[in-house]
């Protein structure tokens, strides 16, 4: 290749690369939204090579600037400048004072009165840190976050972040599952697992007006140990409980002699050893004062005397809660039968987030209502399992078959003695007199850190101490009227006419113009 095919190349050349490298630039900041370095490669790839070209190509530019295609197309070049100047300015304006407009009907778009109030009434910057993976969908929390930051008056941000990436800010906030949002004011924090314009609300209140939030643990009878790490402790319960702003404290029944005042929720999580009278007694005054209790029920296998088995016959005798010797027998379980899936949940404060999640329990016992309809204790049997298992009350049969793991050959249900599926495993139950509110699970393992983080078992749990804790909605949010709409299918006479008009009439037409303006000018010449 001679000199003279190089320099009638090389123009064209560099014109071509500096296109293609603009283009490459302005796709990949479109699709990362970021000006990180391949995209600042590419435009100064795209800059030195237009520059090459000018410098290459600078006689026949300024002759064709000379000339009167240039002059004509000047005039054009500035008056599509000028469009995109004042395009650009309106949409600068628009970012600086944002305007949305709400065209639904049932404003389906447009936060509660109250949630814009109290957004309105901030009194400090609140910092809302959306903890998701790549994995995660993040469609409907980003529109959520960007209606209370519009609503604020600049004084509340947010900030996704994947805990993969960064487990030193998950950490620092006890961030344990994804699609968690912690509000952060000022050196106060708080946990949302669960993204919806309620919960963000009363998150913002709890931040704005704290309480000192007490849950006792019961210990002394071969309780699980709260701050043990092992897959035995319940440390990830107490933590995740701390997160959320409760303190958490240990209670020894048989050396008080009255329940504290600041108990806001007390949990018994497997009890191995029986209650005494005198601690019996203690629970139920606090419960007939309006107290509030969680109980996780531990399963024997062996056929031996339930050490909760006084427990058991107060909450049957006093509050109608039956919490049955048996052993639930799981056959849909992927696993092993005696590792029991929940596989129906009510409708309940409770399960109202473990709507997509699935929980487990490692050895299960049933927990039924006595009297489901009684109307002075509001009581609900949140959790059952699927119709094919059972409650095993032949504790000595299911010890036959212990070492046969993963069958239960040996094992049927019997419909006269045993608990027949759906087969509920817990319970939660308000008495509208005192306001005691009590929740019976008929498992303690799933508590516990080997279990803990498995699915939505620890979401479970702390709902369970939530709900017992009766803080409510602390913000009461305008309901919404839905509107409902129905889309009438058009009948067969509209569909041919439509049909007619748009295939046959249009084109006809159009087709019928062009043969009349073809005759007539034939015709004149």
């Amino acid at each position: 290749m001679n000199k003279h095919t190089w320099r009638a190349w090389l123009p064209w050349a560099s014109l071509i690369l500096a296109m293609v490298s603009l283009a490459v630039a302005a796709g990949a900041y479109v699709i990362t939204r970021a000006w990180d370095t391949p995209v600042r490669v590419a435009l100064a790839v795209a800059i030195i090579a237009f520059a090459v070209y000018l410098s290459l190509e600078s006689d026949r530019i300024r002759a064709w600037l000379r000339g009167r295609q240039a002059r004509y197309g000047s005039n054009t070049l500035l008056m599509t400048l000028a469009v995109i100047g004042i395009l650009g300015s309106i949409n600068y304006l628009a970012s600086l004072y944002p305007k949305r407009w709400d065209l639904t009907e049932d404003k389906a778009n447009t936060l509660a009165p109250e949630v814009q109030e109290l957004l309105a009434n901030l009194p400090e910057d609140v910092t809302a840190y959306a903890f998701y993976s790549a994995q995660a969908d993040t469609t409907y929390a980003k529109e959520l976050l960007d209606k209370f930051a519009l609503a604020s008056n600049g004084k509340f941000a947010y900030k996704f972040i994947d805990p993969l990436l960064q487990p030193g800010m998950a950490q620092k906030y006890g961030v344990t599952r994804d699609g968690t949002i912690v509000l952060v004011m000022g050196d106060r924090s708080e946990l949302v697992t669960f993204a919806s314009e309620s919960e963000l609300a009363n998150a913002l209140v709890r931040l704005l007006h704290p309480e000192n939030q007490v849950v006792y643990f019961i210990i002394g009878h071969g309780e699980a140990d709260l701050e043990a790490f092992g897959d035995q402790g319940l440390s990830m319960f107490k933590d995740e409980l701390e997160s959320k702003n409760y303190t958490v404290k240990t209670l020894t029944l048989a050396t008080e002699k009255a329940i504290p005042d600041d108990a806001k929720v007390l949990v018994v999580a497997g009890p191995m050893q029986p209650f005494q009278e005198h601690e019996l007694q203690l629970l139920k005054e606090y419960l007939e004062n309006g107290g509030s209790v969680v109980f996780f029920f531990n399963t024997s296998i062996e056929g031996a005397q339930e050490p909760d088995a006084n427990l058991a016959a107060y909450l049957e005798d006093t509050w109608g809660i039956i919490v049955d010797n048996d052993v639930v027998i799981d056959p849909t379980s992927p696993q092993q039968p005696f590792l029991v899936m929940a596989a129906i949940y009510e409708p309940h404060p409770i399960t109202q987030k473990l709507t997509n999640l699935v929980t487990i329990f490692p050895i299960a016992r049933s927990v039924r209502l006595a009297n489901p309809d009684d109307p002075l204790r509001l009581g609900t049997e949140i959790i059952k399992t699927a119709p094919q298992a059972w409650g095993e009350t032949d504790l000595t049969a299911f010890q036959a078959t212990e070492g046969q793991e993963g069958t239960i050959a040996n094992l049927e249900p019997n419909p006269e003695t045993d608990i027949m599926g759906p087969v509920p495993l817990a319970v939660a139950l308000e008495d509208t007199q005192s306001g005691a509110r009590i929740v019976v699970v008929g498992d303690a393992d799933f508590v516990r850190n080997g279990a803990y983080p498995a699915y939505g078992n620890g979401l479970l749990a702390v709902n369970a101490v939530e709900w017992a804790a009766n803080l409510g909605d602390l913000i009461k949010l305008t309901p919404r009227e839905t509107v409902q709409r129905q889309l009438k299918p058009p009948n067969s006479y509209l569909l041919n006419t439509i049909f007619l008009t748009s295939v046959c009439l249009l084109p006809g037409a159009v087709l019928l113009l062009g043969a009349f303006v073809i005759i007539r000018r034939r015709l004149r010449t």
